[in-house]
């Protein structure tokens, strides 16, 4: 393979991370997102490097050989992220998606002015019904974001809180309707025992006939879109990878309204609105 002699490649140690500069190599940029997670490299346009997890200094190494003809010594990194609990002011939580390198489907949150935190697919769906994976959760339960077992005052609350959220006169996402009617029939559902009873007993066939392990590959959108999450994670190129959601509250403020989060279609950013 050939190289052009203006090809170079430089890789530092910062913060934990490592900063990974080159020339541009299409093969390189291929090989190097298909081999690194998402959630594990980190472009800062600003300088013009990639942000780089520390496990992956020798792949680094021998990408830049391979691609440019260029040595640079697999760097050492010490320091290990540790898990840690934190409390995240989240302002808006975007939907999941299938991202390159990355084995699950994740979300990103804007939280302390940037997009810096990131929940897998299935910590979302997990605490916000107590399932294991988005075929599980595919209920009206899941619409309603509570448990199978939630008591009819849960199943209440539930309602009201996204009812506030997605009706159309205050939510500018472009399906807040449509979200609205799902979330009305869910908890139309849910909230009559009788019917409850029913609904559950169709679930429970349902799962016996092995109905539930169908294949959804649409997006997963979490409930709520804002709030104040509690949650196990580790600090990853610049962002927090939540491992574990352990609490959701509202964003209020002193006259006792609560922060509602949209993104208008063809916005470049989401809104605010204190109802």
């Amino acid at each position: 393979m050939r190289h052009s002699r203006q090809s170079y490649a430089d890789i530092q140690i910062e913060n934990g991370s490592l900063v990974f500069r080159s020339s541009y190599d299409a093969g390189l940029v291929t090989a190097f997102k298909g081999s690194i997670p998402n959630t594990e490299r980190k472009w800062d346009p600003n300088r013009k490097v990639w942000i780089v997890a520390p496990q992956h200094g020798k792949l680094l190494s021998g990408l830049c050989a391979q691609y440019l003809g260029v040595d640079v010594q697999e760097p050492r990194v010490q320091a290990i992220a540790q898990e840690e609990i934190r409390v995240l002011d989240v302002r808006y939580v975007g939907a999941t998606k299938a991202r390159d390198g990355s084995e699950e489907r994740t979300a990103f949150g804007f939280a302390g002015g940037s997009w810096s935190v990131i929940f897998p697919e299935s910590a979302l769906v997990f605490w916000f019904t107590g399932m294991k994976n988005r075929a599980e959760a595919a209920t009206f339960y899941g619409t309603l974001g509570v448990v199978r077992s939630a008591a009819q005052d849960d199943i209440k609350t539930a309602f009201r809180r996204l009812a506030r959220e997605w009706h159309p006169d205050t939510s500018k996402e472009p399906d807040a309707a449509e979200m609205f009617i799902k979330i009305k029939a869910a908890y139309d559902a849910l909230s009559d025992p009788q019917k409850r009873a029913r609904y559950d007993a169709g679930l429970a066939l349902e799962a016996t006939l092995q109905q539930e392990t169908r294949q959804i590959n649409d997006s997963y959108r979490s409930p709520r879109r804002c709030g104040y999450v509690q949650a196990l994670g580790v600090e990853q190129v610049g962002r927090f990878l939540v491992k574990q959601i352990y609490g959701w509250e509202d964003i209020t403020n002193v006259q006792g309204q609560t922060l509602v989060a949209s993104w208008p279609f063809g916005a470049n950013n989401f809104t605010e609105e204190w109802v």
